[in-house]
């Protein structure tokens, strides 16, 4: 893996949450790859910045796949593209870049992966995001704006793209705080992980 690639506002009703304009076409940002941990099972307790509002984002993500020039989906499982929503604010209102709200220790977490038999069947998997119990955030890749066969088309275009890359296809409604002590649970019916802030 060389770099993740992640996709913002591709589900209509997050950016109008964040009251965002909506783009006409996809909006990349990468994260490296220090930025990673996978988890498996729910026994672990996973530290947080101390500084700022950290905010989840649950997401669809792919293990991209090259044979020669052809991009594929070989892999899935469900993600957090971890933010933070205070420094990304300011920096966007300053009109500066917001690598630093989105790049940090454990900001892209991974759960157990699963083979892509079928993009379909994948993409209407209702996926769930729990804080303390309460449902967050809850939705299905078929929600999506731009779709990730899609999107490994229009990848090469701007990056050179490499065999184990991570693609984070973006998160629906329901983002919000964390705060130390929050468990917090990720499930389909084919995943289930999850942790404790730190």
């Amino acid at each position: 893996m060389d770099k993740i690639v992640c996709v913002g506002k591709n589900y209509l009703k997050h950016a109008l949450e964040l009251g965002d304009p909506v783009p006409d076409e996809p909006t990349y940002f990468i994260k490296p790859p220090s930025t990673l941990l996978t988890l498996s099972g729910t026994n672990h307790r996973v530290k947080l910045p101390k500084q700022g509002e950290i905010h989840h984002e649950l997401e669809l993500v792919f293990k991209i796949g090259k044979a020669g020039s052809e991009l594929t989906l070989v892999e899935y499982t469900l993600g957090l593209d971890l933010t933070l929503r205070d420094l990304q604010t300011r920096l966007k209102k300053a009109g500066q870049p917001w690598e630093k709200a989105k790049v940090f220790h454990n900001a892209a977490i991974v759960g157990p992966w699963q083979p892509v038999t079928s993009l379909e069947e994948t993409m209407n998997l209702e996926f769930t995001l729990t804080v303390n119990g309460a449902i967050r955030q809850q939705s299905r890749g078929s929600e999506m704006r731009f779709t990730p066969d899609f999107l490994i088309r229009d990848l090469p275009r701007w990056w050179p793209m490499c065999d184990g890359d991570l693609l984070f296809t973006g998160t629906p409604e329901g983002v919000g705080p964390l705060k130390v002590g929050d468990d917090v649970e990720i499930l389909t019916s084919k995943i289930n992980y999850g942790f404790v802030c730190e």
